[in-house]
């Protein structure tokens, strides 16, 4: 009899370990489920928790409660991440993160693409030529496990221009200002005493008189630079706004010069000050088409950059700028031509920096096309 107890006892002894056994193995199996999915970035499963045993309730509750807490730091870390990357595309300085082992760009901002001129960068040796128009500060890190080059871009050029241009309107106001002051009693005094005045005095009145206007004038046109309306931005189409400006430009383009226009999308709108705007188009397709002759192009594209910026380029095959006269054309005043006043770039480019926008001479290195790009942020 006792035998048979003992063997009984035995028997069941064996059962319980065999049960215990299997449940380790599926608890085991379940943990290693568990982080399978975790590593692989899945977090869509649940373990049962309804109608199990308390000890298999027990550990699929804590298994559940393990992918919370993973889940929850995952989803800080993402929005963190995001938060950082927001920080990141609303400065102007431009940031690059670069594998300092291949050259690899991991990272670049949205500063640093619209410096660049570029949609993406993918590696370094794409903007290296680029990169000595700027200044750059590097600082040297370990992200992840690997040596990274963390570069910090700055346009010192546009703050240098831009300061020159304030220099230039200071400069303007003071000598318009004199100058009409100066003039203005010349113009009175000449017509008052011109009824009154006989031969050669008369003839020297007149003189006085209509290089006056005529000087006045002149100022007049040079104090538009320095007194640019205040823009009413509004939002406009821009593709009906380019056949407009090219059907009104229409007269200032020789015969046999075609325009072609490319907009995508074709519904895409600016807020910009559509008056404004349409003088300075009027002013670059003028220069578009005193460059061009019978046979060539003008083209006005307008697109979005990856900073969802609008672009309208304004490009032509005519007779390329001179190289040496390249780093002048924004200048005040400054022209190649004999009847020009040297006051249309400067002022369109004074438009567009009271916009929110700028102006630029694409850089293709003296190779046509001639490219002006009308950038709004």
């Amino acid at each position: 009899m006792l035998t048979i107890i003992l063997a009984v006892i035995v028997v069941l002894l064996a059962v319980a370990v065999a049960i215990l056994v299997r449940r380790n193995r599926r608890n085991v199996k379940k943990a290693e489920f568990l982080f399978n999915a975790l590593d692989n970035g899945d977090y869509s499963f649940r373990f049962n928790e309804q109608g199990m045993w308390d000890s298999n309730k027990a550990i699929n509750v804590a298994l559940n409660r393990v992918k919370e807490i993973l889940q929850h730091a995952r989803d800080e870390q993402m929005e963190k991440e995001k938060y950082f990357e927001l920080i990141l595309d609303s400065v102007d300085t431009g940031i690059l993160v670069v594998d300092e082992h291949r050259g690899l760009v991991l990272r670049s901002n949205a500063a640093a693409q619209r410096l660049l001129q570029r949609d993406a960068v993918t590696h370094i040796n794409q903007v290296k030529e680029q990169l000595k128009r700027f200044s750059v500060h590097e600082t040297h890190t370990t992200l992840s496990g690997r040596q990274v080059r963390i570069m910090a871009i700055s346009d010192i050029g546009g703050e240098l221009a831009n300061q020159e241009i304030d220099s230039w309107v200071r400069l303007i106001r003071v000598l318009t200002h004199e100058i009409m002051n100066t003039l203005t009693p010349v113009i009175s005094l000449s017509e008052a005493l011109l009824p009154k005045a006989e031969g050669e005095q008369r003839e020297a009145l007149e003189v006085i008189h209509h290089t006056s206007k005529d000087l006045i004038g002149f100022v007049e046109n040079y104090r538009k630079f320095t007194h640019v309306p205040t823009p009413q931005p509004t939002l406009f189409y821009v593709k009906p706004f380019l056949e407009r400006m090219a059907a009104q430009a229409r007269p200032l383009i020789k015969e046999g010069v075609a325009v072609n226009i490319d907009v995508a999308p074709h519904d895409l709108l600016v807020y910009a000050d559509e008056s404004l705007i349409t003088r300075v188009m009027t002013n670059l397709l003028k220069n578009a088409g005193e460059a061009t002759a019978n046979g060539q192009h003008i083209w006005l594209k307008a697109y979005t950059n990856s900073s969802e910026a609008v672009i309208i380029d304004v490009s032509d095959n005519g007779e390329p700028i001179p190289a040496d006269i390249v780093d002048h054309i924004f200048i005040p005043f400054f022209t190649t031509k004999a009847s020009g006043s040297g006051i249309g770039l400067s002022l369109s480019r004074q438009i567009m920096r009271v916009s929110n926008g700028s102006l630029t001479l694409v850089d293709r290195g003296g190779a046509a096309p001639t490219t002006f790009r009308l950038t709004f942020a």
